[in-house]
């Protein structure tokens, strides 16, 4: 990239396609079995090429829908991903971890190809279409394979399945010490905004949690090709639903081009220094009709209020001279140490 200053990607991620084993409630991107569309082989390779040419990227990550079902295809994007010095990432429900030895089978392929990470989806949702049981053999395998294994466990107010839950499995115990694997819980939330899915009041964002609120990692640094070849300035669950974080096509344009167009708008920048719960705090000090505080439990879900919400929208057209000069040079910063390493 052109610039030393400034917020630089760092991660790709490649969503082949919307097809997939499962049909959650509240997927994020509407995800479900049938869905024919999806990006061909060569343009993937060639987004990966265009990746490692900006320089700054050093992860591509394949996600979806389930990007499992790529099948052979899955094995030569990461293999080429390998080739170019980056490394790799595939997120999945372990739909197809049907026995050890079988997902063993699977996971070779990729583990030669340089795969060095699968992140597992789970909880009550993804469970009405893939069994927990699958997804401690993935898990397991993964591991076996010396693969870093992230279990990631839907996180709601009255919810049967916890992390807790998935480590009294009694075959997890056995990696459960292992530095290769970990489990996080991550809130579920609403694809719907003018519905809920019910959190706990203390997970939920106000004032009194508001000072560990930070910028948002994920705007201009980690950057998404859909399965339209659309390029997304972020990688959020809600991005679909924000017109303005889908910055471009990518069959007119290339990566660099649509990035760099994206990194210039004032309102990404100001998300990546003080993040979306920051933003609308200091919105409805201009305007206190603005109700932000026990409604969101997820950065993505404030985000999508901040960009949704008319009255939010009214305040930043107006007030943001007031906040211009600290957030481009506080957005300046963000990489610094970075840029300034990748000249030594």
């Amino acid at each position: 990239m052109a610039s030393i200053m400034g917020r630089f990607p760092s991660t790709l991620t490649i969503l082949p396609t919307y097809n997939c084993t499962a049909a959650c409630e509240n997927c994020c991107f509407g995800s479900h079995p049938g869905i024919a569309e999806r990006i061909p082989l060569a343009r993937i390779l060639n987004y990966i090429e265009q990746a490692a040419a900006l320089g700054t990227v050093n992860l591509i990550v394949f996600s979806g829908g389930e990007c499992f079902t790529l099948g052979p295809e899955l094995v030569i994007a990461v293999a080429k991903a390998t080739q170019l010095g980056l490394a790799t990432r595939c997120v999945t429900n372990g739909y197809w971890a049907t026995s050890e030895a079988r997902a063993g089978d699977l996971l070779d392929p990729l583990h030669r190809a340089g795969l060095h990470e699968i992140n597992i989806s789970t909880g009550d949702f993804h469970q009405r279409y893939v069994a927990p049981t699958k997804v401690v053999t993935a898990a397991i395998a993964g591991v076996r394979a010396g693969m870093r294994v992230v279990v990631v466990v839907e996180s709601r107010k009255g919810r049967r399945f916890t992390a807790e839950r998935l480590i009294s499995d009694q075959r997890i115990q056995e990696i459960l010490g292992n530095s290769l694997f970990r489990i996080i819980e991550s809130p579920w939330i609403s694809m719907t905004p003018d519905e809920n899915v019910d959190q706990a009041r203390t997970h939920m964002t106000s004032r009194l949690n508001l000072h560990a609120k930070r910028g948002c990692e994920s705007v201009l640094s980690t950057i998404v090709v859909t399965p339209a070849e659309k390029l997304g300035a972020c990688c959020g669950l809600t991005r679909e639903q924000i017109p303005e974080m889908n910055v471009g096509s990518l069959r007119d344009h290339s990566i660099q081009e649509l990035y760099q167009e994206a990194s210039t708008d004032l309102l990404k920048m100001w998300l990546a220094v003080e993040g979306p719960e920051r933003i609308l705090a200091w919105a409805s000090e201009k305007d206190p009709t603005i109700d932000w505080e026990h409604r969101y439990c997820h950065r993505c879900d404030a985000c999508r209020a901040l960009y949704h919400d008319p009255k939010v929208r009214d305040v930043i057209r107006a007030h943001y001279p007031e906040k211009q000069d600290d957030i481009t040079l506080a957005f300046s910063l963000l990489d610094l140490p970075r840029s300034l390493s990748s000249l030594k």
